[in-house]
């Protein structure tokens, strides 16, 4: 045992392992640590419609408090437009400013300077995206609130000023009107149920699809073999060819009865919230984890043993980086190059675009398809490619053992067809071994080179043997 510490090979794995994790702590903490430092991307609209002009205060407000550094602000020319863009899965939120904001506060003003009552305070209007999760939903609802809350306590403090300016006193009817001159009412747009798990379906649906890939291309791959080792003792082996076939047709296998769990477990147990049929989401999700299936199996198959180090951070790295925990503009930018990369991300949108957007392909369905579609073709070629290299590669080394195993025998047997002085001894009766040890030669010869000799001449030379024998 003290041999195998000296080894520097006994403490590779060590050291490697070690490294990997230290890697794996740098890419990861920056998910928790950076979220505020990314707030630039996350897209929210602003729509104004205000036919006056209190409403261009407020995004002459966003452009130089926000001025893009804080939140990726998109205008809107209406409503309309906004509802159909979160509707798309294109923005977490949307501020709307309605037609008669200006007009509102003007008679908000008035009410409090005249000293009448019952009146109500102007409105702004907030429209979430609830499928986007959690998280972005927190996001979009505090911002915008916040927004609408900053401009509501500016004109509250522009009325204070105006009715101290002019020694007023406000009934204690307008109290309440005065702190708050502008009230905000939110509004989910897709109207999910109340059971959406707080958005985490998606990305759960991912995790398990890339995990079973993972496992599935390893555990599969370990007890085939072993079943072909029992075969090869039955000697009924599989080349490597049809082991590689057999795994694939299993992976499949697999990854269908997975997706048929999902559904049960998410839909049939927890009852969770979807918008589009069943049976596509099961599609969708036997899809993805056959993709995942593949893309760890051509891994494993060009790296062999050392596909489980890669396939590890590949893994992690596509779950973290698949904007279902935490929103794609929160993240750091490794993990946003790694999403474009890696078909995590694309799961995540096509079964949240499944779950919540009606299965619309501008919801994210389209592109995950396109992205997913073109893994599949390629790792399932490349695995065709390598069955086929395997096969005639198998093939050809056959042949050659063949030509080789040929070419011993004929040095190790010559065949030399009987000469005069042996058919002679036929009728002398002479040199009998050595006629029998050419005649043996002859049989134990090619039928080719039987063929070549006379049939009769064979048959009389056996027939004269056997005479001179009695």
């Amino acid at each position: 045992m003290k041999q195998l510490f000296k080894l520097s090979s006994s403490w590779f794995p060590i050291w490697l392992i070690s490294l990997l994790m230290l890697v794996m702590v740098f890419v990861y903490l920056p998910i928790f640590k950076g979220a505020k430092q990314n707030m630039s991307d996350v897209p929210l609209i602003v729509v104004n419609e205000d036919k006056g002009k209190v409403g261009d205060a407020i995004l002459l407000n966003l452009i130089e408090k926000q001025n893009g550094n804080s939140f990726k602000w998109e205008v809107d020319k209406s409503r309309k437009q906004a509802f159909t863009d979160i509707r798309n899965n294109k923005a977490y939120g949307a501020l709307i400013i309605p037609s008669d904001y200006s007009k509102s506060l003007d008679r908000v003003h008035d009410t409090l300077i005249s000293g009448l009552t019952n009146d109500k305070p102007a409105d702004l209007e907030i429209l979430l995206n609830e499928g986007i999760g959690q998280t972005a939903s927190m996001i979009a609802s505090n911002t915008l609130q916040t927004v609408a809350l900053t401009a509501s306590k500016g004109i509250s403090s522009q009325l204070k000023n105006e009715l101290l300016q002019k020694g007023m006193r406000v009934a204690p009817e307008n109290a309440s009107l005065l702190e708050n001159p502008v009230q905000v009412v939110s509004k989910n747009v897709l109207r999910l149920p109340v059971n959406l798990n707080k958005g985490m379906t998606p990305f759960v649906m991912a995790l398990i699809s890339s995990i079973t890939g993972m496992l599935g291309a390893n555990m599969i791959h370990g007890y085939l073999l072993r079943s072909n080792g029992i075969l090869k003792k039955r000697g009924s082996a599989l080349s490597e060819s049809e082991v590689l076939t057999s795994e694939i047709i299993f992976g499949i296998i697999l990854t269908f009865c997975v997706s048929i769990f999902i559904q049960l477990g998410v839909f049939g147990i927890f009852g969770s919230a979807h918008a589009s049929n069943i049976w596509t989401i099961f599609l969708f999700t036997f899809f993805s984890c056959t993709t995942m299936f593949l893309l760890f199996k051509t891994i494993a198959v060009f790296l062999g043993g050392w596909g489980m180090l890669v396939m590890f951070p590949v893994n992690f790295m596509g779950i973290f980086s698949s904007g279902g925990a935490f929103p794609l503009s929160t993240l750091p930018t490794v993990h946003r190059l790694f999403s474009y990369i890696l078909p995590t991300r694309y799961i995540v949108d096509g079964i949240r675009a499944l779950l919540y957007y009606d299965g619309r392909l501008e919801a994210g369905l389209g592109l995950a398809l396109l992205a997913l579609s073109i893994y599949f073709v390629l790792t399932l070629a490349i695995l065709i490619v390598f069955i086929s290299l395997t096969k005639k590669y198998k093939e050809a080394v056959v042949d050659e053992s063949g030509k080789k195993i040929e070419v011993e025998v004929g040095n190790e047997i010559p065949h030399e067809p009987p000469t005069h002085e042996q058919r002679k001894s036929l009728h002398t009766g002479e040199k009998d071994g050595m006629f029998r040890q050419a005649v043996s030669n002859l049989a134990k010869g090619s039928n080719k080179e039987k063929q070549e000799m006379n049939d009769n001449e064979y048959r009389n030379a056996l027939k004269s043997l056997d005479k001179n024998k009695k």
